[in-house]
């Protein structure tokens, strides 16, 4: 009798540790859904040349939606939110905008920070992770070769950098500051379509930049 109920344990064990170790793997593995909202940077490169489509070269097994628009802003983000993001039941969310707010120059900071924070508090209370990926913040306007806009933008632009990285630290989310850093000066060949936007070429750095920290956001939600 005790032989036989050795033989069964093992027997159960046997059974047991492989589909252990398999539903192990699968939840380390299962597939992630990213939802990058954003404007013209989001959506600039061409067919397979947006950073969003770099980003799912790097990351093959994982689903990236671009909900990028042209010309989109802050406020515009907002009031799609909801449907151009959170339907997808999104793991990770990548916020890219306020470039335009910037060079419209129309809402305080203050107003601006409020739309970003919006978006950031329905994506956490959904259960994503969010990533803020910006062309303003940690820029050396001394340093730098050239600027995309006058020395009177300077403190518009840094005001903006500060914000993004305020609420960042405030909601713990990940943040890329300067994003184009890598392919600066703006216009430069081969990396950029024209002076405000980058090619496929460009994207591949602006990618890797984002790559980072999107990384960071993915071991936190696989292991969740």
């Amino acid at each position: 009798m005790q032989n036989k109920k050795l033989q069964i344990g093992r027997i159960v064990t046997f059974l047991l540790v492989p589909l252990i170790l398999f539903l192990s793997g699968c939840n380390q593995h299962r597939q992630l859904t990213i939802v990058c909202i954003g404007d013209s940077l989001t959506v600039c490169g061409g067919d397979g040349g947006r950073y969003t489509d770099w980003l799912q070269k790097w990351l093959p097994s994982y689903k990236i939606i671009n909900k990028g628009i042209n010309g989109d802003t802050l406020a515009g983000g907002c009031a799609r939110f909801d449907k151009d993001v959170l339907s997808f039941k999104p793991d990770i969310v990548i916020i890219e905008l306020g470039a335009n707010d910037f060079w419209q120059n129309k809402r305080p900071i203050e107003q601006l920070q409020q739309d970003l924070e919006d978006m950031v508090i329905k994506a956490e209370k959904a259960g994503a992770k969010v990533v803020i990926a910006s062309c303003f913040g940690k820029r050396d306007y001394v340093k730098e070769e050239k600027i995309e806009y006058g020395i009177e933008k300077y403190s518009f632009a840094d005001a903006i950098g500060k914000m993004e990285e305020q609420v960042c630290l405030k909601y713990n989310c990940f943040y890329v500051p300067n994003m184009q850093i890598d392919i600066k000066p703006n216009g430069t060949n081969p990396y950029w379509g024209d002076n405000n936007h980058p090619n496929k070429k460009g994207n591949e750095y602006v990618s890797k930049r984002i790559l980072t920290e999107l990384k960071k956001a993915i071991k936190i939600s696989v292991n969740l």
